[in-house]
């Protein structure tokens, strides 16, 4: 494999000198349903741009007419000099970064194949005019004449990874070696320096190195200042005395709501300071940022950065040669950010003034020296735009376009509201409204996971497509969501199927006393955790939902136990998951009356039950035992299984055909034709089959 190096060819340059161009051949005042179903299931034109540490250049991927994602690097001073860099007949580059200002590394996927095939992603160098090129971390087959050789062998993707770039003037960068137990579980990371250039690997680590350290705080010198290790249920904060050794500075359980813990962050200040984030207790629970005393373990008593009801999550913005914090990235319901230097918030000012309703983040080059900055934008109607903004002259230059195909005008609106659970504790939603007077058919779509955040005030391909097919889209962050403060997280703990589905239940109920639901018409849906509330959904509550639509769904706690061709580790099958969902043992009259599978003779709506073939999360016995029950009950039950993906939909192909099937389903049970009978709420059975 050999990266090619070209100048920009005119289709490029046409899309990176009009980014709404082609959004511009859209008919915006033509009615959402036509917006064809591509539209929203292929991915992005244009994304990740990243300025380089001395902005005289931007890298940002853009795809080629062969459909390939190629990286691209863009003169700042001059967007006519465009050169790709790296190019690929066979592979898509997945992310790029700076390792300095002539210098980058870039990983490879296949976006065209099942995600399943994506763990283990390569790694690759070449210098900003393309020349250099050279494989750090092989990537199925994608091998070419130069690459790393360490003793005798070239690092492999399964068990090397990129941990970050330095701000030291060398060619190195950090990655991690991950190490495995006798049953392929991995058991822990070290740090180790890379030479992009010679592909020379070296250790960075003194005396003994800390065992099952899965999360690292390394500094822009490559120095390592602390690790989070995780084992037995329990994480430790450990860092290095003067003479090399490790020592531990703190433990808390990794599992539950021991409030004492907190999360490392991977990122260390140019100044040298390490953080925590961590519940507070003067902003209703909220996740702050605290600088964290290593000598003690303990963060400090007041938050560097914080918001009430909701968890911060901060990406820090640095000069790196001044050693100067310049501000902090963060999220509330939507992306802000905080600037703690004046002239920058004043640059935020005028931007915001010049791009308004949109939110408008700000990345400056690390090197605070540069008059352009990277400027993305976007809003729930509009997908990311990205512009360079020259302090100089005020000007806005357009970059490009991430989804040109996409007219804001027809895209809906998405309000974030709290609402009271049953309970009378508070509980975010997310609404997003088509076009028209409701009340409206309504899909309840619930997030994965569960233990993550599930949405932002951003543009969302499911949303979007939902809206503009006529659906109401109503989005809870049920509680065990993360993201809005310590305590809605915790009271889910060990609520799968009970108070966590009672929010959603509560999310959907209040959807329709303000009329935008019609409470005649609503379907729940969701894949993974999400998948498993549809389930649960049909089980508890079946005068609420018409049907559901159910894929990649978890359908009975115990198989997560007994299921072991899993990717689930170990440490969290055995000493996380009884803390969090339920024990086996202990809980299982709680598990059999939250198992949808067990539960299975209740469901009589209509439901799209989907899954992949080769999923490893999920794996799809949990779709084909709840299949077999719902079709010895007479279920009305719809099959769909894609043989080729994993954990969701990753071929564009199967994106398109999902949401084919899923607007022809809803349709025929929540749409303007919709019957008693042909929804399938007579009790017959309404089974049909589809393979890919």
């Amino acid at each position: 494999m050999k990266a090619r190096t070209i100048y920009c060819s005119m289709a490029l340059g046409a899309l990176l000198a009009a980014p709404w161009a082609r959004a511009a051949e859209v008919d915006a005042a033509a009615p959402p349903s036509s917006v064809p179903v591509e539209a929203f299931s292929n991915l992005e034109d244009m994304n990740r741009p990243v300025i380089s540490p001395d902005g005289t250049a931007l890298a940002i991927l853009v795809r080629n007419k062969a459909g390939r994602r190629q990286l691209a690097v863009i003169d700042t001073a001059d967007l006519s000099k465009v050169r790709i860099v790296a190019s690929l007949a066979e592979f898509d580059v997945e992310r790029a970064r700076w390792v300095n200002d002539k210098r980058l590394v870039f990983s490879l996927f296949d976006e065209s194949e099942s995600a399943i095939y994506q763990a283990g992603i390569g790694l690759y160098a070449v210098d900003r005019d393309g020349e250099n090129f050279r494989t750090l971390i092989n990537f199925r087959g994608a091998s070419s004449e130069t690459g790393t050789i360490i003793k005798g062998r070239e690092l492999k993707s399964w068990e090397y990874s990129l941990e970050r770039t330095l701000a030291d003037g060398s060619d190195d960068i950090v990655v991690l070696h991950w190490s495995y137990t006798a049953q392929y579980d991995v058991s822990g990371t070290v740090p180790q320096r890379l030479n992009t250039r010679t592909g020379t690997l070296s250790g960075m680590l003194k005396g003994r190195v800390p065992d099952a350290v899965w999360t690292w705080a390394i500094d822009s010198q490559g120095r390592a200042r602390a690790g989070i290790t995780q084992e037995a249920g329990e994480s430790a904060v450990v860092a290095p005395e003067a003479d090399g050794t490790w020592k531990e500075r703190a433990r808390f359980k990794a599992y539950g709501i021991e409030k004492s813990g907190y999360q490392l962050v991977d990122h260390v200040t140019s100044d040298g300071k390490v953080y925590a984030l961590l519940a507070t207790n003067d902003l209703a629970g909220g996740e702050g940022l605290f600088a964290l005393d290593l000598a003690s373990g303990k963060p400090e008593a007041k938050p560097v950065l914080s918001a009430k009801g909701f968890d911060v999550n901060p990406t820090f913005i640095e000069d790196e040669r001044a050693h100067k914090l310049l501000g902090m990235h963060y999220k509330t319901d939507a992306a802000g950010t905080v600037w703690f230097d004046p002239a920058l918030k004043a640059l935020q000012e005028k931007v915001d003034a010049r791009l308004p309703g949109l939110v408008n983040q700000i990345d400056p080059a690390s090197c605070g020296c540069a008059s352009r900055v990277l400027v993305t934008s976007w809003s729930d109607h509009q997908p990311p735009l990205y512009f360079l903004y020259d302090r100089t002259d005020d000007t806005l230059i357009p970059i490009g376009a991430s989804r040109p195909r996409i007219a804001p005008r027809q895209m809906a609106d998405t309000d974030f509201v709290r609402i009271k659970a049953r309970d009378g504790n508070e509980l975010p939603v997310y609404v997003t409204k088509p076009h028209g007077k409701g009340p409206f058919p309504t899909v309840v779509l619930v997030h994965g996971g569960p233990w993550v955040r599930g949405w932002e005030w951003r543009w969302d391909a499911d949303s979007q497509f939902l809206a503009s097919r006529g659906f109401l889209v109503v989005k809870p962050e049920f509680r065990g969501s993360a993201g809005y403060g310590h305590a809605l997280y915790a009271n889910g703990i060990r609520q799968w199927g009970l108070a966590m589905q009672d929010d959603i239940a509560d999310a959907t109920q209040w959807a329709a006393r303000q009329g935008l639901a019609d409470p005649a018409r609503i379907c729940i849906a969701g894949a993974s955790y999400g998948g498993y509330a549809t389930l649960m959904g049909l089980v508890r509550d079946p005068q609420l939902y018409r049907c559901g639509i159910a894929w990649a769904a978890v359908s009975d706690i115990n198989l997560m136990y007994s299921t072991h061709w899993s990717d689930a580790r170990d440490d969290y099958r055995i000493h996380g998951m009884p803390v969090m969902i339920g024990d086996p043992q202990k809980d299982a009259a709680q598990l059999e009356a939250t198992s949808p599978l067990k539960q299975a003779a209740k469901i009589t709506r209509p439901l799209l039950l989907a899954h992949g073939g080769i999923d490893r999360r999920v794996p799809v016995e949990h779709a084909t035992k709840m299949r077999s029950a719902l079709e010895a009950n007479h279920a009305p039950v719809t099959w769909l299984e894609y043989k080729d993906e994993a954990h969701g939909w990753y071929k564009p192909e199967n994106r398109a055909d999902f949401y084919r099937r899923m607007e022809a389903f809803l349709a025929a049970n929540i749409g303007p034709g919709a019957t008693a009978k042909s929804a399938g709420v007579d009790g017959q059975a309404t089974v049909s089959t589809a393979s890919h």
